[in-house]
C-alpha cells in the first residue's frame, strides 16, 4: 500500500474495544483499515468541504444515499444519543447486515465460493 505511516498510541481499553469491534465486523480487515476509514469519515462528517465529500463518495461504488422516514431517523438519532450506534451510517449498515447477511445467505455465498474454487482447480488440473 502506498502512503505515509503515522503512529497512534491507544490505551489498552481502547485497543480492546477496537479489536472487539473488528472481530464483529469482518468488513474491516485490521486496525489500520478501520482507522483509515474512521478518520476519513470523521473528517468528512465534521467539516470537509461539501464538494470533496461528493467527489469522494461518487468515486466509491458501495455508497448509497437513502432518504428514511422521519420517525425512523428520529429513532436512529435516539439510539445514537443512547450510545447504541456511533452514527446514522452505523445504524443503517447494522440493519442491512441483519436483513441481508443471514445465516442462509452466508452459507450460500460460501458454497458458491467453494464451487468456484473447485471449478478453477478442475480446469487447472486438465
Amino acid at each position: 500500500m502506498d502512503g505515509e505511516r503515522i503512529s497512534l498510541r491507544l490505551e489498552a481499553e481502547d485497543l480492546e474495544l477496537l479489536d472487539e469491534f473488528i472481530e464483529g465486523h469482518p468488513e474491516f480487515s485490521n486496525r489500520s483499515h478501520l482507522a483509515r476509514l474512521a478518520i476519513r469519515e470523521f473528517i468528512e462528517h465534521n467539516g470537509a468541504p461539501t464538494e470533496a465529500k461528493a467527489d469522494h463518495r461518487a468515486a466509491r461504488r458501495n455508497v448509497v444515499t437513502v432518504e428514511v422516514p422521519a420517525l425512523a431517523h428520529l429513532t436512529i438519532e435516539d439510539f445514537i444519543r443512547a450510545g447504541v450506534y456511533n452514527s446514522v451510517e452505523d445504524a443503517v449498515v447494522e440493519c442491512l447486515r441483519e436483513k441481508f447477511i443471514t445465516k442462509e445467505s452466508r452459507e450460500k455465498v460460501l458454497r458458491q465460493q467453494a464451487e468456484s474454487i473447485r471449478t478453477t482447480i478442475e480446469v487447472l488440473d486438465r
